[in-house]
């Protein structure tokens, strides 16, 4: 109707785009978007008051995920002085090896490193292929 006022106009034509964002979309407390620390963020990170470490799920497995059975800080630095008193028979290259964060580091690996170091050597191949090309150098 031409008696609609501009800014009538604009709300019901953002319409669809709302309503699709206010039911759809996750909804976060308000905490989450103002401080930083409140969520995790990356893999391994570590929440500041429970000292738990944010480890990647297996997806196989996450019916059996329990999140209260993730390391701690202080697990990991037991389990670090532990390796250390005992005989070490077996090396490790890194101290991660050495701790419960094993397994969850290579799942991590499996699952999104080596994939994603994957596709960015396909890309550099491709890249160096059209490159190649263009110069005639095959």
């Amino acid at each position: 109707p031409k008696n609609v006022s501009n800014t009538d106009r604009l709300r019901i034509e953002h319409w669809p785009i709302e309503t699709v964002f206010k039911y759809t979309y996750p909804r976060l407390d308000i905490n989450v978007s103002k401080m930083q620390n409140h969520l995790l963020k990356s893999p391994f990170c570590v929440h500041p008051k429970t000292g738990r470490v944010c480890v990647p799920i297996n997806i196989s497995k996450i019916d059996s995920f329990d999140p209260f059975a993730v390391p701690t800080l202080n697990q990991l630095m037991k389990e670090l002085d532990e390796y250390g008193a005992t005989d070490q028979t077996q090396t490790c290259e890194f101290d991660w090896q050495k701790t419960s964060l094993k397994a969850p580091f290579e799942n991590f690996q499996k699952q999104f490193l080596i994939p994603l170091m994957n596709s960015l050597r396909r890309v550099q191949r491709v890249e160096r292929e059209k490159q190649a090309a263009a110069v005639g150098d095959f």
